[in-house]
């Protein structure tokens, strides 16, 4: 059994962040779940959907986008199901609307809406910070410290949500989404929950009229009933000390504070850790304010604990110099440095010359590691997609780039997006360029992105007479993310069917006139149907099929096959044109010393995913494959 199914309270287990977040909810009675997968929040889908078995009435669903995900978990809350939705930062700015009206209807089941923040953009083109989104939603946000706390918090945001008839955000960094520690299983319910009921309520859920601003004002007066009991509620806490200067902080930086103090060698900083940043706890901030001459506020982005405590300070006459963002940066993600240099100078206190030593040590040798670059894996459709759009292309052409592991194609060798920004950036942002522009555009984007958002932006292109070539990445599968389900899976890992959306249908009753498949590793055949395309003006669009390496090869390593294949380099005919070294550039060809002194072109068979890209794209048939079947037991 998954150690997170287990029903036994009390136990120990290591799980990471998203794991203690699934459990949390698990426990507090979850029936409904969707997401649009999105790092660093997406292991949270896949726990819940890899414990369905234990938990038959747990309905979990992998959303077209996020978007449709909060709607699908605020429909199931008005039912009375105790609900949750995730999605990653940029996640937020697609379910904005939903959530905009969610404390307008309010909430009959509890809803919980998990956000994976990203500080340092590590897997994202942007670094917003989702708290700010609170001014305007008026949604309450929960910010976990620790393992055990994603659990705690997320189980206790249920209930929350159904006393303040509010959505209760919880807030998790990619820190805290990714980090491994110990974690205490609680009981989880004693029954499944029970099924749904949806009871109309034309008060609540028609907001037209006078209804919205009636709900409007409900939805300020329960955040208010909030607020003003969020000092008994126990989600703050002070550690005291007879310090004048105070901190103030949440979430991960509550650890960080801590370690910093014991490095600087002080013991009497009263520190205010915030568990509720939104609202903040007015009472509490106006007397901690009070018994310090200066506080320091220790968060990560753009300041919102800061802008609040400010605001607070001065509605109630505290006049105690608040600072933050002139100690800690506004962009990048905080370390235990960062925190330590700052608090350092805010306190008067030099850091140790043991530590500062260690960290200058440190920046010393990852200053001389060599960079690493992003690449495909071995046997990537993507690679071989953008060799064949290079030869038939060239580099006369917009690239309309998007977001997935095609995102990849702005590196080296290939180059093929002129932009990156977020999801659907290619399709709709190029055929503006085509229509003002006498550039040909070619946009790419991948089968779950075109669901996600890219449908409206062709149909848009199609309405207006584009001329655009989009190339759909279809390799039937999330990818980037963690290998989520998308529309276009027929076959999961374990071999179950699914019922397939027909990409090309869907494409075609949209209005596009010249749709056309391709395999992806036919790069021959691939490259002709670019050529083709390109002749032709319009609305454009090539369907590149070829699932993702990773899964065909788990799913081969799952069954495997009745005979092994062997492909390899001949060096007498190999002469050297570089095409499957440096233009493919295909990690599982190497270079090596030959034995005549002279450098030859070998296959790593341990990488080699036998797509056969290479053997078409060769020109001397230097690379050949041999079958070798195993012998049938006697």
């Amino acid at each position: 059994m998954n150690p997170l199914a287990s029903p036994g309270a009390g136990t120990r287990i290591l799980a990471m962040g998203n794991e203690a977040v699934a459990r949390g909810a698990l426990e507090a009675g979850l029936g409904y779940f969707s997401t649009y997968p999105g790092t660093p929040a997406s292991e949270v889908g896949t726990v819940l959907q890899g414990v369905r078995d234990a938990f038959p009435s747990l309905y979990a669903e992998i959303s077209t986008n996020e978007h449709v995900a909060a709607l699908g978990a605020l429909g199931a809350s008005w039912a009375g199901v105790r609900s949750m939705v995730t999605m990653k930062h940029v996640g937020m700015n697609v379910a904005a609307e939903p959530l905009h009206f969610a404390g307008y209807t309010g909430v009959k089941g509890g809803l919980v809406v998990v956000v994976g923040a990203d500080p340092g953009a590590t897997s994202s083109t942007g670094e917003q910070d989702d708290r700010w989104y609170s001014l305007h939603t008026h949604l309450p946000i929960l910010e976990p410290s620790d393992i055990q706390e994603a659990k705690e918090m997320t189980c206790r945001a249920f209930g929350l949500s159904e006393t303040y008839d509010l959505p209760v955000v919880v807030n998790a960094p990619s820190k805290l989404c990714h980090n491994i520690g110990s974690l205490t299983l609680g009981a989880l319910p004693a029954g499944p929950p029970a099924r749904g009921r949806f009871e109309p309520d034309p008060v609540r859920y028609l907001n037209l009229f006078h209804l919205a601003v009636e709900n409007h004002g409900r939805c300020l007066a329960n955040l208010e009933r909030l607020r003003a009991d969020v000092g008994r509620l126990g989600l703050n806490r002070v550690r005291p000390g007879p310090g004048r200067v105070g901190v103030i902080t949440s979430g991960l930086h509550y650890a960080y504070v801590l370690e910093a103090l014991e490095v600087l060698g002080l013991d009497d900083v009263p520190v205010f850790k915030v568990g509720l940043s939104y609202p903040l706890d007015p009472h509490g901030v106006a007397a901690f304010l009070g018994s310090v001459a200066r506080a320091v506020v220790v968060e990560e982005l753009e300041g919102f604990l800061e802008f609040q405590l400010k605001r607070y300070a001065y509605d109630a006459g505290v006049r105690t110099p608040v600072v933050g963002k002139d100690l800690f940066p506004a962009t990048g993600e905080l370390g235990i440095d960062e925190v330590t240099d700052g608090l350092a100078e805010a306190l008067g206190r030099p850091v140790p010359a043991a530590r500062r030593a260690g960290a200058d040590a440190w920046n010393t040798v990852a200053g001389e590691l060599p960079p690493r670059q992003g690449a495909f894996c071995p046997g990537c459709p993507h690679r071989a997609t953008n060799y064949a759009l290079l030869r038939a292309a060239g580099r006369k052409v917009v690239y309309a780039g998007d977001i997935g592991c095609y995102t990849l194609s702005v590196l080296p060798p290939f180059r093929v997006s002129d932009w990156v920004t977020c999801m659907n950036c290619g399709t709709g942002s190029g055929q503006a360029i085509a229509q003002v522009t006498d550039q040909s555009v070619v946009a790419l984007v991948g089968d779950s992105t075109f669901f996600h958002s890219g449908v409206p932006s062709l149909l848009n292109a199609v309405q207006n007479g584009a001329d655009l070539l989009l190339l759909i990445l279809d390799n039937r599968w999330v990818a980037m993310t963690g290998h989520q389900p998308s529309p276009t899976t027929d076959r999961l890992l374990d071999g179950t069917r699914r019922r397939a959306v027909d990409l090309v249908g869907v494409v075609k009753s949209l209005g596009v006139g010249w749709v056309r498949r391709a395999g992806a590793f036919d790069v021959v055949g691939l490259e002709n149907r670019i050529r083709d395309a390109l002749a032709q003006r319009g609305v454009r669009v090539l369907v590149v099929e070829g699932e993702c390496a990773l899964q065909s090869e788990r799913r081969r390593a799952a069954v495997p096959p009745d005979a092994e294949t062997h492909v390899a380099i001949d060096p007498e005919r190999c002469q050297r044109c570089h095409r499957c070294y440096r233009d493919l550039a295909c990690p599982a060809i190497r270079e090596e010393p030959g034995p005549r002194g002279d450098d030859v072109y070998v296959i790593d068979e341990a990488l080699c995913q036998r797509c056969g890209v290479c053997e078409a794209l060769c020109p001397n048939t230097a690379i050949t494959r041999a079958r070798i079947r195993r012998r049938a037991a006697p």
